[in-house]
């Protein structure tokens, strides 16, 4: 008996904000479906207690704007934890699912078909900032370009 698993390679970028130049490096994780959910559902957590923190402390009325620096850090510490419990999984092969970005460049290969979520951050003018992109790996070649980014 032979058993075939498939397996593909994702290539992508960061779409860098109008004028600035792209990052040395940044860092690019591919979390799995399940280490994708608790991703989401720990950023909002952090998101909704920064918010009633702000709101506390009176910023909320009077420059909403403000809280936009609180999302990259919500969504930094969500990742560490989710990279920290892939770490101890040991049914995933963690090396595979981290990049190391140069320029914004990426590349992971032997992807397993399912739905992932890529994150990705970096720093641009000593602003952090962090790209999400929830896909759907199949047993063709993926390409694309991080879009979705705060701030």
């Amino acid at each position: 008996m032979t058993l075939l698993l498939q397996s593909t390679s994702i290539k992508g970028s960061l779409d860098i904000p109008r004028g600035m130049t792209p990052p040395s490096t940044a860092r690019v994780v591919l979390l799995p479906l399940e280490y994708a959910k608790a991703f989401n559902a720990e950023t909002q957590i952090r998101l909704d207690d920064y918010w009633e923190v702000f709101k506390a402390s009176g910023l909320a009325k009077s420059d909403r704007e403000q809280f936009i620096q609180f999302m990259p850090i919500a969504y930094g510490s969500a990742l560490e934890n989710a990279v920290s419990r892939m770490r101890r999984d040991s049914k995933i092969n963690f090396a595979n699912l981290v990049r190391t970005a140069p320029q914004g460049q990426f590349e992971f290969n032997n992807i397993s078909p399912g739905e992932y979520k890529l994150v990705a951050t970096a720093s641009l003018r000593g602003v952090d900032y962090v790209w999400t992109e929830t896909i759907q790996v199949q047993s063709t070649p993926l390409l694309l370009q991080m879009k979705t980014r705060v701030p």
